[in-house]
């Protein structure tokens, strides 16, 4: 007696069907359309360049025709601000909330802001941003205001409360505020570039790179360099 098997079509091959038995048009809601958008364009853009991405290969990544693409962002300039707000603008709004409530030492929210920065920005697609701004700011002066005024500009001042908070908190000496910021987003755009242009893993050239302890290791670096020691804090 010989066994007969049955095969079913894989659950993913059934397509719904109304009352009738007529196949069901698949739709989604159009509230996704925006943010799907988004991430199609940060892809595209990490990978191509601001020049070099098309709104076509956009639209066909995120699954939407280029009118329906145009309907939500009119231009190019418009959806590259789109997808910069939406990965590094809004994430560094919520961070000045965690400065504004933060009870610990100003070393230790140093390097919250240091390791939050890389796991939410510099270690995602978002990293691509920096270095795509650096490659095209010239040729795209709009854009690199824009990336000045709404990101460099913000996150520069966030530091510098950081640490302003710190020394009047009696945790920091008196520095030159401008320097030493630059010097704290040096070291995390060096990491975020490399991450970029060598890959930490397997870079083309150099030693790897473990992003975390490198973090650490520019935080007590910066540390020893800038806290008082045997101070109690001034609160």
């Amino acid at each position: 007696m010989t066994k007969q098997s049955l095969t079913m079509p894989p659950t993913s091959t059934i397509e719904p069907h109304d009352p009738l038995g007529r196949p069901l048009k698949r739709t989604r809601r159009k509230e996704a359309r925006p943010n799907e958008i988004v991430a199609a364009a940060l892809a595209v853009f990490v990978d191509k360049g601001f020049a070099g991405a098309r709104m076509d290969e956009i639209a066909k990544q995120a699954g939407v025709s280029k009118a329906t693409l145009f309907v939500y962002f009119p231009s190019k300039d418009d959806l590259f601000k789109a997808v910069v707000r939406t990965n590094i603008i809004d994430r560094l709004t919520a961070f000045q909330s965690t400065v504004a409530h933060f009870q610990g030492s100003s070393g230790d929210l140093i390097a919250l802001a240091m390791h939050k920065w890389w796991q939410e920005i510099g270690s995602t697609q978002a990293g691509g941003i920096s270095k795509l701004i650096i490659q095209e700011a010239k040729n795209f002066p709009e854009l690199a205001a824009f990336y000045q005024t709404e990101v460099m500009g913000p996150g520069l001042h966030l530091m510098q409360a950081i640490l302003k908070r710190g020394i009047a908190r009696g945790e920091l000496r008196d520095l030159d505020l401008t320097n030493t910021v630059m010097g704290i987003m040096s070291s995390l755009l060096f990491l975020c570039l490399w991450r970029q242009a060598m890959g930490v893993d397997n870079p083309v050239c150099g030693p790897a790179i473990e992003p975390t302890a490198f973090i650490q290791n520019q935080i007590d670096i910066l540390l020893s360099g800038i806290e008082l020691k045997g101070n109690p804090p001034c609160v």
